[in-house]
């Protein structure tokens, strides 16, 4: 379908609130005399609201606007646009938040390429599917009924950081909907077929599973393994179909369809798209270290491109991957009673006995705030529960900086540097993947992805340096992470620069009235520039400065040794 520019700019100024009565009214022509188009506003609009893009303050003539487009729709419903309308309850009031707190004028660049975003993905509806009858904007989510045996055997086996768009990300060791549409906007996932054989696919993508031995890839970038006995395994392009005959390849499908494919090991054999049902058709035979870049303009074509081993995804980046924690009767959690940590490639399940506990050895915050976490009544050692098991109990809020540190951090004094200084019972002994977890409490409100923060030595060196996290392994969207149980927060009405005003100044307990949430990161000491078997006895953490919200580490501890 092709969108009118005249379209795209009446609708571009309906979204900034920039239209007038004269472009409301070319706007309706439009619609009056291309359904299509009628259809296309109704989808747009409903993702707008989910994106964030429309005006909160929208006047009445808009809203009556919208329900004449809503009203006119069939009665027919589609399942890509449901799924929409589904979050849409869900996400309007952070959605509302952002747009208030954000500028009224927005600039018509930014808004042109949301509108080209939104676009593209509703394109992949509406070519293929029906149109949805709304009900009004904020509908109650209804959960997406679970796949039925007739639908296959093909499941999620794994995720690190994958996001959906429109949905939370299904639950691991969940199957997949045949046929369904997959719009995978970031991190991986990793698809395991009954007869063996698996797919890694790298966000942003946008895939279809088509049966127990085909994966259909409209855009993005797989890596996939067939061992023996999955010989025969497919992955279908726009452009392509290719046949595995008992190998590893990379495919990478482009926007315009182009394909490029990797054989990373054994064979595999390529076709064009539309040739592989006829009685004869020309295949092209892949072997170890080749690679092919297929389009199709006005005729198949195919070229040699150089070999790149790189590409392909033998496994999930190292992380942290789960966490068990006790609950109460309400399913909150409180205390970790294990990690699971994907290291060198191999998930170990860690009892919370076996972690190498903490302590506290410097904090300051440089403006007062809400540094202790915990029961309404803390122990006379307000901090004995530091190095407890408890994901609601800590030193929460330490100050921070932007730039990450290159020199030792102050521990004391007036000079002291703000943030939070930890150290081990044990030396942490660096190994491959993460050697430390970090759990912090996150709020609904807050960063979905986690507060970032620096972690840093406590005494640098040549080839020491500073990590940044930028976005935890279990995020407020990761599936399993836990909701936690209610906590205090103890207020102080003046600046923390030491332990010793931790444990003595004044404070008030605050009950946290909204919910919150575990996430955990991993922290590779490697990415800190230890080398590997260095012990380390120690680290900094400083909130990263880019926002209003600190980190609040309530567990950090370090993995033992590789097993």
């Amino acid at each position: 379908m092709n969108v009118p520019t005249r379209f795209s700019e009446l609708w571009t100024d309906y979204l900034e609130g920039d239209l007038d009565e004269a472009g409301m009214a070319q706007l309706r022509e439009m619609l009056a005399a291309d359904e299509s188009l009628l259809h296309l506003t109704a989808d747009m609009y409903q993702t707008h609201r989910l994106l964030g893009l429309a005006v909160p303050e929208t006047p009445a003539r808009r809203e009556q606007f919208v329900q004449e487009v809503l009203s006119r729709l069939p009665e027919d419903s589609d399942t890509f646009v449901d799924g929409v309308m589904a979050d849409v309850g869900r996400l309007a009031a952070a959605s509302a938040q952002r747009n208030e707190a954000a500028p009224s004028a927005r600039s018509s660049r930014g808004t042109a390429l949301y509108l080209a975003l939104a676009l593209s993905l509703l394109m992949l509806a509406t070519l293929s599917l029906p149109v949805f009858r709304p009900s009004g904007v904020a509908q109650p989510s209804i959960p997406s009924p679970a796949p039925s045996n007739e639908d296959g055997n093909v499941r999620f086996s794994s995720m690190a950081r994958a996001k959906f768009f429109g949905e939370l990300a299904p639950p691991v060791r969940s199957l997949l909907a045949q046929k369904r549409e997959y719009v995978l906007m970031s991190g991986l996932v990793k698809i395991k077929f009954p007869a063996g054989a698996t797919a890694i696919v790298e966000g942003p993508a946008v895939f279809r599973v088509l049966s127990d031995e085909c994966l259909a890839l409209d855009v993005g970038r797989c890596s996939v393994h067939a061992p023996d006995g999955a010989e025969g395994f497919r992955v279908e392009t726009p452009v392509t179909h290719l046949v595995d005959r008992g190998t590893r390849f990379s495919v990478n499908v482009s926007e315009l369809s182009e394909t490029e494919v990797q054989v990373i090991e054994g064979a595999a054999d390529v076709y064009e798209a539309n040739a592989i049902a006829q009685a004869t058709h020309d295949e092209i035979r892949l072997t170890n270290g080749k690679a092919l870049k297929l389009a199709k303009g006005r005729t198949f074509a195919a070229s040699n491109i150089p070999f790149d081993a790189s590409v392909y995804r033998r496994g999930l980046p190292d992380r942290v991957v789960s966490y068990e924690a006790s609950k109460n009767e309400a399913g909150s959690a409180e205390d970790l009673i294990s990690v699971a940590v994907q290291r060198d490639g191999r998930i170990q399940k860690i009892p919370v006995e076996e972690l190498i506990p903490a302590r506290i050895t410097a904090f300051k915050n440089l403006t007062p705030g809400g540094f202790l976490c915990g029961p309404e009544t803390l122990p006379t050692d307000r901090l004995a529960t530091v190095s407890d098991r408890s994901l609601i109990t800590g030193v929460i809020n330490p100050g921070g900086s932007a730039e990450p540190l290159t020199t030792d951090p102050i521990l004391s004094g007036e000079l002291a540097t703000p943030g939070l200084a930890i150290q081990f019972a044990t030396p942490v002994v660096n190994g491959p993947g993460p050697d430390v977890v970090f759990f912090d409490l996150q709020a609904f409100s807050n960063p979905p992805d986690g507060d970032p923060f620096h972690v840093s030595p406590l005494k640098f060196r040549d080839g020491l340096r500073s990590h940044t996290i930028e976005t935890y392994d279990l995020t407020m969207e990761s599936p399993g992470v836990c909701n936690l149980t209610d906590f205090y927060v103890h207020m102080f009405d003046e600046p923390v620069d030491s332990i010793e005003q931790l444990k003595s100044l004044e404070m008030a307990p605050h009950k946290q009235g909204i919910r919150f949430r575990g996430l955990a990161v991993g922290i590779d000491l490697s990415d800190l520039g230890y080398g590997p078997g260095e012990a380390v006895e120690g680290l900094f953490f400083q909130d990263a400065l880019d926002d209003p919200h600190h980190i609040d580490p309530v567990f950090v501890g370090g993995l033992p040794g590789t097993r």
